[in-house]
């Protein structure tokens, strides 16, 4: 048993020492640098700053500006004064021009006409402003419209009479309604002006009828 303790120590003596032979370490060598960089440390309140370096000066070029051409300007002394000529005032027109032009226009001034009415109707009397306004269809539609809302609640042992004016434009509207007689009543006259409030619009003038506004003044009466 010993022998074979000996046999194997010597076995790994042989080992380490072939181990050592077969790769020799280097123990002393130096290690070469191809080059060497010396560095020297300073501290910064040491480092002084570099001078500025100073520029060239640059030049610039002057703007060129076209010179302004010379505009002849007109002495005011020597400008002539404008002649003013007065217009002529016009001529006024003869009595046979004014009629001439009011009959062009559909209209004599202060010419009326009575507008006829069925028999029983409570507008009897009504007269236009204008002569020349010959649509009795129309009367009949405006005539009839004032009726359905004529109501009169005021009660009275006689017989009361109210005239009322009001103009109608080309559209149908009113532009203008006044009591032109009052009846002595005023809970009547007010009735009368209700009556044809609640009948606005009224239907529009004939397209043919040349005048734009038309006059009409209505009686009302109440037994």
């Amino acid at each position: 048993m010993s022998r074979d303790i000996i046999y194997s120590v010597l076995l790994h003596l042989i080992l380490v020492g072939l181990v050592m032979l077969s790769s020799p370490f280097v123990t002393n060598g130096n290690v070469p640098f191809d080059e060497v960089i010396r560095v020297q440390l300073t501290a910064p309140s040491e480092i002084r700053p570099s001078e500025p370096v100073a520029l060239e000066p640059v030049s610039i070029p002057e703007p060129v500006f076209d010179e302004p051409e010379d505009i002849p300007i007109s002495d005011p002394e020597t400008m002539k004064e404008a002649k003013l000529t007065p217009k002529e005032k016009p001529k006024p027109k003869t009595q046979k021009q004014t009629n001439a032009s009011n009959q062009t226009n559909g209209k004599n001034e202060g010419e009326s006409k009575e507008v006829e009415t069925s028999s029983g109707s409570p507008f009897a009397g009504a007269t236009i402003d204008n002569a020349t306004f010959n649509y009795p269809y129309w009367f009949t539609q405006t005539f009839n419209k004032i009726a359905s809302n004529y109501r009169n609640t005021f009660l009275y042992d006689g017989t009361l009479v109210c005239v009322v004016y009001f103009q109608v434009i080309k559209s149908g509207r009113i532009i203008e309604l006044r009591i032109e007689k009052s009846s002595g009543f005023s809970e009547f006259d007010e009735t009368c002006l209700r009556a044809i409030e609640r009948s606005k619009p009224f239907p529009p003038l004939p397209n043919d009828f040349r005048d734009e506004i038309l006059g009409i003044t209505l009686p009302f009466k109440s037994n």
